[in-house]
């Protein structure tokens, strides 16, 4: 988005040759370009800056203005790495997560990825000024990365929710697991987040995330979101339905219904064979860059 490619002692690194072309050269050109998209039945706009290494610090309250003016949920890549706490120090003498909260970028609004490295202060910040934390454990455990303090997040304040950041693994039952199970890891007992609070994080705090605060429940008023998972699988049968985000996976969900239309039935896409389709475009792809 903005000509900022990383962090040094002496401030940010511009953009290379390469990098340029996805560009927009400043805040004012992509607000610009931005402002042009409008929402949309099934579509919500909003903003992301990346992270502290790829937007300068006025960049990063310029864009938390515009998301703030627009009332637009705001994404930031936060503490994925060490790497990236140590450039920021070295750079602005402020963690990350400081930094975003002097720009003005933390808040309800707000969803920070990863927050894997934090310190003590910062996982008080992030809860204190309500931000959410969207965490996401298996491509975290991919990159070796870590493990984000989410229970300690979650009692400071922030609303967990998760992604998959990666098409490693596409499997949100999973995402949520990994979770717990890091958790468990960590801290050598068991039970840290209970099903309820995992699901939360897979539905209502997830729409929250993404600028849909009425979704994600069951009662009149919210969009027909509405996902059924079988419970005659070898993973879920006999499993108490309380239980099932602990044991279910992607193969189990039998219907997806996405604002009253069904996506999913019987365990396939309304598109077809998904996969065939994926390799087909991907394919394509690779061919045309040979």
């Amino acid at each position: 988005m903005l000509p900022v490619r990383g962090l040094t002692p002496a401030g940010p690194r511009p953009l290379d040759a390469l990098q340029l072309r996805f560009s927009d050269g400043d805040v004012a050109a992509w607000a610009e370009r931005v402002d042009e998209l409008a929402d949309a039945p099934g579509m919500r706009v909003g903003a992301a800056v990346h992270s502290v290494r790829a937007v300068s610090r006025d960049g990063l309250a310029r864009v938390a203005g515009w998301a703030r003016d627009r009332s637009a949920p705001l994404h930031v890549h936060l503490s994925e790495q060490p790497a990236e706490n140590e450039d920021c120090m070295a750079a602005y003498r402020r963690t990350p997560t400081q930094v975003l909260h002097d720009a003005g970028v933390l808040g309800p609004r707000t969803t920070a990825v990863h927050a894997v490295h934090l310190s003590d202060d910062d996982v008080a910040l992030l809860g204190g000024t309500r931000t959410s934390v969207c965490l996401c454990p298996t491509a975290e455990r991919d990159l070796g990365d870590g493990c984000a303090p989410g229970a300690a997040l979650r009692a400071a304040g922030s609303a967990l929710c998760l992604g998959s950041d990666q098409h490693a693994v596409v499997d949100l039952f999973a995402e949520a697991r990994a979770v717990e199970e890091h958790e468990r890891l960590v801290r050598g007992i068991r039970g840290v987040l209970s099903p309820e609070m995992l699901v939360r994080a897979l539905t209502s705090d997830g729409h929250r995330a993404i600028g849909w605060p009425e979704a994600g429940v069951l009662r009149p008023d919210a969009p027909a979101d509405i996902v059924v998972v079988r419970t005659d699988t070898v993973r879920t049968a006999a499993v108490d339905a309380a239980q099932l985000v602990m044991t279910a996976s992607a193969a189990d969900v039998d219907t997806v219904i996405v604002g009253g239309h069904t996506v999913v039935r019987g365990g396939h896409h309304v598109r077809g064979d998904v996969g065939a389709l994926l390799a087909d475009a991907v394919g394509a792809l690779w061919r045309a860059a040979s």
